[in-house]
């Protein structure tokens, strides 16, 4: 409630100071020459107030899209992991190109449409060493777009309920694009023998990345982060720990996987303790060119068309399928489900998966393998 207060000064002039006292909201002061003033700003103060606009709440009310991308990034981000944190900052730079100037209060579902579709027409960008941007004349997939959305949903969903400045998060009713990424890429026997082959006569530790993915199904992230550590040697086992899912994963080595491997740590150098990963560079890191470069080079030199590292996952779990393995266990195997963690590695030993393991990698490696025992043996 507002209430005028009339004083006189030394010189005899006469004020008027407005005093505004509502529960919940700080006091308001200021004092007028006229009480016309004053009664005019008390019935307009007091009337913001009520409205639920008050002026430490306006200040917030007036942020754009830029400062409100700013707070997110310096109060938000830093909580999540470092991958998540570069898909964040890509799509957020993209935002504050399109819609950062804006009032976050003025900011509707349909501008955010506005935003699905201009997304959909984006060329796809290809990484360079030199930074510099080049584009493709492809567009960025429909699961691209719908994690750039997913990312300024989460922005606004810090804007609701940290930062109380909005009312509804405008994402709400704005419709994500039908994802169809599913890829069907399969290595036939005669493909899968050829690629081996080829990885093993340009790189050898190329050669072993490749049979892992194939034999264990596992992804290209979990493969470079291997460590001797996570290396079961004794169990035959591959702990992949923190994977994409966030979660760890015990995964049964082939037989001939733990042969080739086994063989491979022993004739390799004193490794370091920190970071002593599997497939390591000379500053201690993982090799991603292996993957990154090298192989794309082997695919194309095989004429293998149309297939990437990451379909040999996908080429591990369709011999499983055609194995009358069942789904349950594909999905433990890929790590689609992983049970609760209860102590260091002995609740990953996951025995029931060797026997599926061992057949999926029989029947992948079938022809390989003639190649290979005939040559060892000669």
């Amino acid at each position: 409630m507002a209430v005028i207060q009339e004083r006189t000064k030394k010189n005899g002039k006469t004020s008027y100071t407005v005093i505004i006292r509502i529960k919940g909201h700080p006091t308001l002061t200021k004092t007028f020459d006229r009480i016309t003033d004053a009664k005019e700003w008390a019935n307009s103060a007091e009337s913001k107030i009520k409205e639920g606009i008050n002026f430490p709440k306006r200040k917030l009310q007036k942020l754009t899209m830029n400062d409100l991308i700013d707070k997110f990034i310096e109060l938000e981000l830093p909580k999540k992991k470092e991958k998540a944190q570069g898909e964040f900052k890509r799509a957020l730079d993209w935002f504050r190109e399109e819609i950062g100037k804006l009032y976050v209060r003025n900011i509707t579902s349909a501008t955010l449409i506005e935003c699905r579709e201009k997304l959909a027409k984006k060329p796809k960008e290809i990484p360079t060493t030199n930074n510099e941007r080049k584009f493709t004349e492809k567009t960025i997939s429909p699961a691209t777009v719908n994690r750039y959305l997913e990312c300024i949903s989460v922005v606004f969903s810090f804007a609701k309920i940290d930062l109380d400045i909005i009312d509804i998060n405008p994402m709400e009713k704005v419709k994500k694009l039908t994802e169809n990424n599913a890829r069907e890429r399969c290595l036939e026997l005669d493909e899968i023998k050829k690629l081996l082959t080829e990885c093993e006569n340009t790189n050898h530790e190329l050669y072993l990345c490749t049979l892992i993915a194939l034999l264990a199904g596992a992804r290209k992230s979990e493969i470079l982060k291997l460590t001797w550590a996570t290396v079961d040697f004794e169990h035959r086992m591959f702990y992949f720990m923190q994977t994409k899912n966030g979660t760890n994963r015990g995964t049964p080595m082939h037989e001939w996987l733990y042969k080739e491997l086994l063989e491979f740590k022993n004739q390799s150098k004193i490794r370091r303790l920190k970071n002593d990963y599997v497939f390591m560079n000379d500053k201690g890191k993982p090799k991603e060119h292996l993957i990154g470069k090298i192989f794309p080079k082997v695919v194309d030199k095989c004429r293998i068309e149309d297939f990437v590292f990451h379909d040999l996952r996908h080429t591990h779990a369709s011999y499983q399928a055609m194995g009358g393995i069942s789904q349950a266990i594909t999905q433990k195997t890929l790590g689609h489900k992983s049970p609760a963690m209860t102590n260091r590695y002995s609740h990953l030993r996951a025995e029931n998966l060797r026997e599926p393991i061992e057949a999926t990698g029989d029947t992948i490696l079938q022809e390989f393998l003639r190649k290979e025992i005939n040559e060892r043996r000669n």
